[in-house]
């Protein structure tokens, strides 16, 4: 269905190449997940594959009359229009829109909402409108770039029941661990400019791979181990023949035994050029060290929180878009606690995080913030860094400082100097966690933190999270991210 040969891509001329020399193939009927490291191209990788951007060097070649359907990531910053105008564009009538229909209702959303304005969606019904609006068309090939993010357990769900029952084929990035498992025939890791594949989902091809690394990292030390035994032998007998080659003193010198020193001596130089001869073809044949990356590791520089309540909300009501969110909604979130907020798409999450920063006034009801409480907010659409500034310069502080945290969580130094705009969502993620990290906010509050993240970062951030001496407020669709940081859960659209 799908050949990619030898691709190369460099963003711009200022930046590294992401790849030189990768290839895929994607044949019917199969699942293949793509995941890596944030900023290791997945999002460029799938876009060349869909033609909407251009490479240096190979080509992307689809079987012939194969129809491809992409679903972009960024459809979660699209809000314009009502969401069929949005999705359907000058196709918004006719079949066309019942096709949609139908299948906004097999995604759990109200076929009448279609000509709803698009801005009062929720992020992760947006989403779901999308991948409806790809397979109206039943495409061949379909490219969904973490068509999962934000989606919550109900709209998971259907998207692996989709891809399971799929006939025709699928690339999908993904950082969701469940899911790959759930979907995925081959998993492909892309890291460092090269492709790694394996059979199966992420839990197979992360046992593989560190098998696989496990392994070089064994050959790599024996053969360093075995150069340091040749040189060792090298060494020695290069000595032992300068000893020999000393004629002996006093009384027990005889002139005819030169001729046995001088051969002597010859015989252990030549015994020594051998196994310097050895360790040279060793050396040869060496392989490279096996990549160690860095330890991810955070820590939030939090100022003390005193009080013994951070948050207080009382007899909350409000409506959004014509639904009423909450119904008399009181909770307290005490130092400690870690608070999660989940709940379907739609029921709220994202409002009440902007109600508590008073960026909403709710229909009734009161928010109380401790008088030493320092609110942070990650937002769902991680909009806080000017796309326009240098990312150094957005998040601010000591430059060096600021290179520091973003080298924790894997952002290469050369990445602090690119425009916040030029980052892909997952490094904007982390960038938007450092600028957390530096703040001394002890009250945060984080729509979404997991999405996009690689899982080096995600585990490191839990580790940070249950180390926060503040409260936190989060809201997240990540059952295993729940079950490992919450204190509470507050269950919201029941």
């Amino acid at each position: 269905m799908l050949q990619v040969h030898r691709l190369a891509y460099q963003p711009g001329p200022l930046s590294d190449p992401l790849f030189e020399d990768l290839s895929l193939s994607l044949d019917r009927g199969e699942t293949v997940c793509l995941t890596g490291p944030n900023g290791a191209g997945k999002t460029a990788l799938i876009e060349l594959i869909a033609g909407l951007r251009r490479p240096q060097r190979g080509e992307v070649v689809f079987e012939s009359s194969a129809r491809p359907a992409y679903v972009p990531q960024d459809v979660e910053r699209r809000v314009d229009g009502t969401l069929s105008g949005l999705l359907l564009g000058d196709r918004n009538h006719g079949e066309e829109l019942a096709s949609f229909k139908r299948a906004l209702a097999r995604l759990g959303i109200p076929p009448e909402r279609c000509d709803d304005p698009a801005s009062v969606f929720s992020v992760g019904e947006r989403i779901r409108a999308a991948i409806a609006r790809a397979v109206i068309d039943v495409p061949d090939v379909l490219l969904l770039d973490e068509p999962t993010n934000h989606l919550d357990i109900e709209g998971k769900t259907w998207v692996i029941r989709f891809l399971e029952s799929w006939k025709g084929a699928c690339l999908m990035v993904c950082h969701d661990r469940a899911v790959i498992d759930a979907v995925a025939s081959r998993t492909l890791i892309l890291e460092r400019g090269s492709l790694q594949e394996y059979s199966g989902g992420y839990t197979d091809a992360r046992a593989a791979k560190e098998l696989s690394e496990e392994r070089a990292r064994g050959q790599y030390e024996r053969e360093q181990k075995e150069q340091r035994r040749l040189k060792i032998a090298a060494e020695r007998t290069l000595q032992k023949a300068a000893s020999v080659s000393k004629k002996p003193t006093g009384r027990t010198y005889d002139p005819k035994a030169k001729a046995f020193y001088a051969g002597l001596e010859a015989k252990l130089d030549r015994r020594a050029a051998a196994i310097k001869k050895r360790v040279s073809q060793v050396e040869a044949r060496t392989v490279e060290k096996p990549f160690e990356p860095d330890a991810v590791k955070l820590a939030f520089a939090a100022r003390p929180l005193r009080s013994g309540i951070a948050l207080s909300v009382r007899g909350l009501f409000h409506d959004f878009g014509g639904r009423e969110l909450y119904r008399g909604l009181s909770i307290d979130v005490e130092r400690g606690c870690r608070l999660a907020l989940v709940g379907p798409n739609g029921s709220g999450k994202s409002t009440l995080f902007r109600i508590i920063l008073g960026e909403i006034v709710p229909n009734s009801g009161s928010v109380t913030l401790a008088s030493d409480a320092v609110p942070a907010y990650l937002t769902q659409g991680r909009e806080r860094l000017d796309p326009e500034l240098i990312l150094r310069e957005a998040i601010g502080g000591d430059p060096d400082s600021v290179r520091v945290r973003l080298g924790c969580l894997g952002i290469r130094y050369q990445a602090s100097d690119k425009r916040v705009g030029m980052l892909s969502v997952g490094e904007r993620t982390k960038a938007e966690l450092v600028a957390l990290l530096g703040s001394p906010a002890n009250l945060l509050l984080l729509d979404e933190p997991t999405n996009h993240l690689d899982v080096p970062a995600l585990e490191a951030l839990e580790e940070a999270l249950l180390e926060f001496p503040g409260a936190i407020v989060f809201a997240s669709h990540d059952e295993a991210f729940i079950e490992r940081v919450a204190t509470e859960v507050l269950h919201l659209g029941r």
